[in-house]
């Protein structure tokens, strides 16, 4: 997995590619702290070019949307791919996070 940053002055997105599995979770640990760093009370993760989430990967979404309940921030995840939306959908994510086709 790789990432860039897009931020405006009240949102971070992040701009992921490649696949999310459980190797990526210091990565995607890491990405998320770099991300409240700037200080921002809101983040997206932008799924556009992510192919792949394996059920690590899916967890690490819960995780990121619990920690934003307890330190008050927003989280949200946009433009997941339809094998990646399908992923979701089986695993009820939506009822969980905010996802987004924006």
């Amino acid at each position: 997995m790789n990432y860039s940053f897009s931020s405006k002055p009240t949102l971070t997105k992040c701009l992921m590619k490649g696949e999310l599995t459980f190797n990526d979770h210091p990565t995607f640990r890491s990405m998320i702290d770099e991300a409240l760093k700037t200080g921002v009370l809101s983040i997206q993760l932008d799924l556009t070019e992510v192919e792949y989430v394996d059920s690590a990967g899916l967890g690490m979404f819960l995780v990121a949307n619990e920690r934003a309940d307890q330190e008050g921030w927003q989280f949200s995840i946009s433009n997941p791919r339809e094998k990646v939306k399908k992923m979701f959908h089986l695993a009820k994510l939506e009822t969980i996070v905010k996802i987004t086709d924006q």
